[in-house]
Parts: C-alpha cells; structure tokens; sequence
C-alpha cells in the first residue's frame, strides 16, 4: 500500500509541473519581449543620447520575472510568479541615468490685449446702429423723391402729348380733342 506522504509528494510534483508548464509558456513570450525592449532602449539611447526611464524599469521587472520563472523551474524556490503572485518591481539603476526630456519655454513672452465683447444679435435688435438707420431713412427719401420725379416726368409727358392734340378755346377755358 503508498504512503500519504508519498501520494502527497507525487501530486504536487504533478501540479509543479502543470505551472512550470505555463510558466514556459510566459518563458516564450517575455524572452522575445525583452529582446524588444533592448533594441528599443538601443534606438532610444543612440537618438536621445540617454536611455529611456520607463523602458529601465519595464525591462528590468522583465528580467526579474524571467529569473522567478527560473528559479520555480529549478526547483530553488516554491514561490510561484505572476500571475499567482505579484509582479516584480524594477530595482533603483545604477547605470547611466536616464533621460528627461525638457520643458519647453516660450522665447518671447506673450502679451494678451483685452478684447471688446461683441454684441449678440439680441443686443443689436434692441439698440440699432444711428448711422444704419440714418442711411436707411436717406435712401428712403431718395426713393419717394425719386417716385415724384418719375410720376411728374411721366405726367409731363402725358401733358406734352395732350397739349399737341388739343384744342383749346379761350372764351370757356374747354379743350377739345384734335381729330
């Protein structure tokens, strides 16, 4: 008959190996991830002239989970890596400080003159431009002298053409009509 202790061993040796298997499965993705972030950080730093904060601490974090997984798969620790426990925090560097990039300042100062609020369309309605209205009213007489002109010219042409075809007497101040 099997000890207790030994089917106790033997199941856990089953379930370490179903987590080192995930954890080979994070193995094959965070490898090629951290050789993303190295060749990043390359560009950033010959670019920038200094490497890139985040990208220290991001890869960083990597490395270390990358050593958590294998010191799991070796057996050094029983400690489980993320996603069971948390992920790692990027240590302090001690390599070349990283980039920080500059604020920007205006070269001349900016002098803002205070603007005069326009009008709404409801302020205007209430309180009309005197000049528009003056302007208004002139074209107006403009117009009506105009009418009495062309009406007088039209009457005095009327009269031109009655006074050619008309006889008038003088005694009883009749005018009659040429035939």
């Amino acid at each position: 008959m099997a000890r207790p202790d030994k089917t106790m061993r033997c199941e856990s040796l089953v379930l370490r190996i179903l987590w080192m298997l995930v954890f080979l499965a994070a193995w094959y993705i965070a490898v090629p991830l951290l050789g993303l972030v190295v060749v990043a950080q390359l560009l950033y730093r010959l670019f920038m002239g200094a490497p890139s904060g985040p990208f220290m601490s991001f890869g960083d974090s990597l490395s270390q989970y990358l050593g958590q997984i294998g010191r799991f798969a070796v057996f050094n620790t029983d400690e489980k890596p993320w996603p069971v426990a948390d992920w790692p925090t990027a240590h302090v560097a001690s390599g070349e400080p990283a980039h920080t990039p500059k604020e920007k300042t205006p070269e001349a100062p900016i002098s803002v003159t205070p603007v005069t609020p326009v009008a709404t369309v409801a302020e205007q309605e209430k309180a009309p431009d005197t000049d528009l209205v003056a302007e208004v009213a002139e074209v107006a007489e403009v117009a009506e002298v105009a009418e009495v002109i062309n009406a007088a010219d039209a009457q005095g042409v009327q009269d031109d053409v009655a006074a050619e075809g008309v006889k008038t007497t003088t005694d009883a101040n009749i005018t009659e009509p040429k035939l």
